[in-house]
């Protein structure tokens, strides 16, 4: 288990002082940063890497989906998978062929995606409200994410999970203050769940 559940029990005394004015995100990553082994830093610094938008090309996408890390791999395969069938989506609407227009097209992203999710993403597509498509896929994102970490497990996967979604709640700070209010509430929720785990792991 490392040093993992120290650093996730240390993270309800940095977000719980306030609403949600008080979140920090760069000053949250730094804590959890410096916290970390030399080796999980280099993680940190993929997924740093990969928030830039003027780095995400065939190659980072490529190299990413070879990280040693799993929520590295999976969690820009999502990125990739979202881009790529926003493309489809567009250019069936206009009758084009898409594959021109994608970053890296045809990748085999070892992302699977049920029927579902397939369908949802289709229906947030089409969604003419930009704001709202916006809050929808992130919400898709916020979903995934949850779902690549199971309970109980300790593990720096959770970590990024939790910067993951702190980078959206972050990006929602600066466009709707409600909706990265309502985000940080969820956070706040999981974390506290995540927190009583630790306990309970401890008195196993």
């Amino acid at each position: 288990m490392g040093n993992y559940h120290y650093i996730i029990a240390g993270l309800p005394e940095l977000i719980l002082n306030s609403e949600n004015k008080g979140f920090d995100y760069d000053a949250i990553r730094e804590s959890i940063y410096t916290s970390s082994t030399d080796k999980d830093r280099r993680f940190i610094e993929w997924f740093d890497f990969g928030t830039k938008e003027d780095n995400l090309t065939p190659h980072f996408y490529r190299a990413a989906m070879k990280c040693k890390n799993e929520f590295i791999r999976k969690y820009f395969a999502l990125d990739l998978e979202i881009r790529n069938r926003k493309v489809d989506f567009v250019a069936e609407k206009l009758g084009k062929e898409s594959d021109s227009y994608k970053v890296l097209a045809n990748m085999e992203s070892k992302l699977d995606l049920t029927e579902e999710q397939l369908t949802k993403l289709g229906e947030i597509f089409a969604n003419k409200n930009i704001l709202e498509k916006e809050q929808q896929l992130d919400k898709f994102k916020w979903d995934y994410i949850t779902e690549l970490n199971p309970y109980g497990v300790f593990s720096m996967d959770v970590i990024l999970a939790f910067l993951a979604k702190g980078k959206l709640i972050d990006r929602w700070n600066k466009l709707d203050k409600e909706t990265g209010r309502e985000m940080f509430r969820k956070l706040v929720d999981e974390v506290r769940g995540t927190f009583q785990g630790i306990e309970n792991k401890i008195i196993e």
